[in-house]
């Protein structure tokens, strides 16, 4: 599962590159974003929390689904029986149940989004300020990082790797242990069954 926008990460390097003045003979180091995140302290509780808010979507996504199924195979078994007119009220009642749930499934997946950025954040701002506080310790004038998803770079002396220094200066980090916030209530769906439009009855 993919949950690490590799964009910010880089943009993050850059800003700390920027930040930092360029001397004769500068000194660079590089890290790979990838290893970071691997290890970093509370990683897991985060794509733990992420990973239930994407199973409660894919839940009330199933639920909705199904309704519209019923619905389907109730208009296909009554549809022979059904003069013109009442035909066209629950073709149209169909209908409208799609819309509703294409525009709930978007709003989901908007807040799950937004979620998941709100649950990485601590932890960039966490790899930001380890990052500066290498740059500085070791005098160098920027940290490249080899694991964006776009990375020019071909070849480097493994020796100017500082992952390892920015994973440990985290560690030591007061901030780690509260880096994972504790989870906001999430509001619960409304109690009973998925509404569906007036006329259509699911067989038990």
């Amino acid at each position: 599962m993919r949950l690490v926008p590799r964009g910010f990460l880089a943009a993050l390097i850059l800003l700390v590159a920027a930040a930092a003045p360029l001397r004769a003979q500068a000194k660079v180091a590089f890290i790979d974003s990838r290893k970071v995140l691997q290890e970093m302290p509370g990683r897991t509780q985060v794509e733990a929390r992420i990973r239930t808010d994407l199973e409660a979507l894919g839940a009330r996504e199933k639920k909705m689904v199904d309704s519209l199924n019923a619905l389907m195979a109730s208009f296909q078994r009554d549809s022979a029986k059904m003069t013109s007119d009442d035909r066209n009220a629950r073709f149209s009642a169909m209908q409208q149940y799609d819309q509703h749930y294409r525009d709930t499934l978007e709003v989901l997946q908007a807040e799950s989004q937004q979620k998941q950025g709100e649950a990485m954040q601590p932890l960039f701002d966490l790899i930001r300020l380890a990052l500066e506080d290498v740059r500085q310790a070791d005098g160098l004038a920027m940290i490249f990082d080899v694991g964006a998803q776009v990375n020019p770079i071909v070849a480097m002396d493994k020796n100017l790797d500082v992952s390892d220094k920015v994973i440990a200066r985290i560690r030591t980090m007061p901030a780690a242990k509260a880096a994972v916030p504790e989870p906001k209530p999430t509001a619960k769906p409304p109690a009973g069954p998925v509404p569906q439009p007036a006329g259509v009855t699911r067989k038990p």
